[in-house]
């Protein structure tokens, strides 16, 4: 089963957030130059949905056990404009079943 991608809303990345045990989730800030960098760090859950706000689209990837919540920073109306080139951030998150 590969990745499956989709858009979801500013109030349902809220909700994916505060759905992690914990009180903190893993950013990774992703550099256009070299792409996905090591500079990864854990923030407040309050922090990590201000990032979701100042995004102009939300892509969730679903890929097993790991839901990534990508943070553009363009508009895109549908997935075949979609690539990683304007992922600003990406929000790690455990699959809860």
């Amino acid at each position: 089963m590969g990745e499956q991608l989709r858009f979801v809303s500013k109030e349902e990345a809220h909700k994916l957030i505060d759905a992690m045990p914990g009180n903190c989730v893993l950013v990774i800030k992703y550099n256009n130059i070299i792409g996905m960098s090591d500079n990864e760090k854990y923030v407040k859950k309050k922090r990590g949905k201000r990032y979701v706000d100042k995004s102009e689209t939300l892509v969730l990837v679903d890929s097993r056990p790991i839901l990534t919540l990508n943070l553009h920073d363009k508009f895109i109306k549908d997935f075949s404009e979609y690539n990683r080139e304007n992922i600003v951030r990406s929000i790690m998150l455990a699959k809860l079943e």
